[in-house]
């Protein structure tokens, strides 16, 4: 089962700074979520990433995984080059009660990493194997990015962004949820709305929203 967690404001953990480390923090990097990254050693693009402020980085000699204690951590990634650490890390981010993850052992592990098509940071599109074979993700999911960066459109985008800020505006004035799912329709199905996304203009299709608001 593949589920799309929100991270938004959690912690999560990446335990080592080799590129497996890199890859998991690559695909945080869109979750907007607290990135710490724990390792004995880095390289340039981790480097990169916390000059730039988008991730924290504590460097450790990695022992074992007592240093976990210091923090409240809601998801740890162990991908370090050393199964029985991992195991460690993994076993003390469950007695933590954090979801835990090991790049080398996926049936210690309480999800699997997909193979993620990640279409202009917006709409996010998994192939996974359940861990059982990671390259043959990789191998599927370059054949279905061709054909879903073809299918979904500019329009597409456009309108789950203007959704998105229509929802958290309704939220404010609309009080039950099939109100505002009625609402949310109204603005997708709206011809205005369509004209204003087919001519790339998504302000005046938010000001739109605000105008629909405020005649109900």
């Amino acid at each position: 089962m593949i589920v799309d967690l929100n991270l938004k404001g959690k912690l999560v953990i990446v335990v080592g700074g080799g590129n497996e480390g890199l890859k998991k923090v690559n695909a945080l990097l869109t979750q907007d979520c607290k990135i710490l990254l724990v390792s004995d050693s880095t390289n340039r693009q981790i480097e990169n990433y916390v000059k730039k402020k988008k991730i924290q980085f504590k460097k450790i000699r990695l022992q074992n995984a007592n240093f976990l204690k210091k923090y409240r951590p809601f998801m740890v990634l162990a991908t370090t080059d050393d199964k029985k650490l991992n195991r460690r890390i993994v076993d003390q981010a469950k007695k933590m009660r954090c979801y835990a993850y090991a790049a080398d052992d996926p049936e210690v592990s309480d999800f699997a990493f997909g193979s993620v098509i990640n279409i202009e940071d917006t709409v996010q599109i998994a192939v996974s194997t359940g861990g059982k074979s990671p390259a043959m993700s990789r191998k599927l999911r370059l054949q279905a990015e061709k054909v879903f960066k073809k299918l979904i459109k500019k329009e597409d985008i456009y309108h789950i962004k203007l959704q998105d800020y229509a929802r958290r505006a309704a939220k404010k004035k609309i009080a039950t949820f099939p109100q505002r799912k009625k609402f949310l329709y109204a603005v997708m199905n709206d011809k205005r709305i369509k004209q204003l996304i087919a001519d790339g203009n998504l302000l005046m299709a938010q000001k739109r929203v605000i105008e629909m608001l405020g005649d109900l």
